[in-house]
C-alpha cells in the first residue's frame, strides 16, 4: 500500500508540477482499483489508477468521458493519460440511496445516457468479461469447476439474447446508485467511474445496478417498470432475466478471482434467473 501511495504521489507531483510537500490529505477511498482523494493548492481531487486485478482498459473510460463532455453528466476531469485519471472531487456530493425517489432519479438519468446518441468503439461483453476473470482464477478451484459446469446454460442464454438483435446504446456498465451516482447541493446528479462503459442493450445497466445493490434493496422488476414508464412486454422480461443470469455468472467469476464473499449470492441469482429464462 505504501508503494501505491508513493507512486501516486510521484504522479501528482509530475502532473501538477508541485513538490511532495504541497500534496496533502492523500486518502484511500476504497474499491477494487487504486482510488485516492488528495488536496493541492486548496483544491480537492480524486486520482485513480486501475489495479492489477482490473480486466478493463483505461482507454475505454477515457473514450466515455470524451464522448460525454457536452452533456454535463460526469465529474470534471483535469487529467487522463498513461493510465492515470484525475478529476475534481465532488464537494458536498452525496451518493444516492436505495429509496424510491433516488432510484427513480437514477433510472431517469441512465435513460438520458442511453438516449444521448453517444457511441464508442467498445462493447460491454458479459461473457468476454467472465472469461477474462476465469483466465486469472485458480484452475484447481472447486468454485471454478462449478461455474464451468453451467457453461452450456450460459451459452444457451447468450444465444437466445443474440437472436433478439436488440440495438446497442451507450451504457455505463456499473450504474450502482449508491456508489457511482452523486447528488450535488444544486440538485444535479453526476455519474462517476466509467471504466466499464460500452455499447450494449440498455437493460444491461438496470440489471448490473440491481445485482450490485442487492435484491433485498432493489427489485429488478420494479426498476424495469420505472425505466420503461410502462408495463414491460414478454421480450423485455426475457432480456431482464437473461442479463440477470448472465451477469450473475460473470460476477461468480469475479468472486472466484478477487472477492469471494458474495459468491453464494451470485450463484443463487444465476440459478434462479437462468431457470426462469430456459424454462420459458
Amino acid at each position: 500500500m505504501n508503494n501505491i501511495k508513493q507512486n501516486l504521489r510521484r504522479e501528482i507531483e509530475h502532473i501538477f508540477r508541485v513538490q511532495n510537500t504541497e500534496i496533502s490529505k492523500l486518502k484511500n477511498l476504497g474499491g477494487s482499483n487504486h482510488v485516492y482523494s488528495f488536496t493541492v493548492k486548496n483544491q480537492k481531487y480524486v486520482i485513480k489508477k486501475l489495479s492489477d486485478k482490473s480486466i478493463m482498459d483505461w482507454n475505454r473510460e477515457k473514450a466515455a468521458y470524451n464522448s460525454l463532455k457536452s452533456f454535463n453528466l460526469t465529474d470534471e476531469l483535469v487529467y487522463f493519460d498513461n493510465g492515470i485519471k484525475i478529476a475534481k472531487f465532488l464537494e458536498n456530493g452525496k451518493a444516492l440511496s436505495y429509496d424510491e425517489a433516488d432510484m427513480i432519479d437514477a433510472l431517469n438519468l441512465m435513460r438520458k445516457v442511453h438516449e444521448s446518441g453517444v457511441s464508442i468503439k467498445h462493447d460491454y461483453d458479459i461473457i468476454g468479461n467472465m472469461n477474462k476473470y476465469i483466465t486469472h482464477c485458480n484452475k484447481k478451484s472447486k468454485r471454478l469447476s462449478e461455474l464451468e459446469s453451467y457453461r452450456d446454460k450460459i451459452d444457451s442464454i447468450q444465444t437466445m439474447i443474440n437472436k433478439l438483435n436488440i440495438p446497442r446504446v451507450f451504457c455505463h456498465g456499473d450504474a450502482c446508485s449508491t456508489t457511482n451516482l452523486f447528488r450535488l447541493p444544486d440538485g444535479s446528479i453526476k455519474i462517476i467511474d466509467w471504466e466499464y462503459a460500452g455499447m450494449a442493450d440498455p437493460l444491461l445497466d438496470i440489471v448490473i445496478a440491481t445485482l450490485h445493490q442487492g435484491f433485498e434493496n432493489v427489485d429488478p422488476v420494479w426498476c424495469l417498470h420505472q425505466y420503461l414508464k410502462r408495463a414491460p412486454d414478454e421480450q423485455e422480461y426475457l432480456r431482464l432475466y437473461s442479463f440477470l443470469a448472465l451477469n450473475s455468472y460473470a460476477l461468480m467469476a469475479w468472486c472466484i478471482y478477487g472477492d469471494p464473499g458474495n459468491y453464494g449470492y451470485y450463484l443463487n441469482s444465476a440459478i434462479k434467473y437462468g431457470n426462469l429464462v430456459l424454462n420459458c
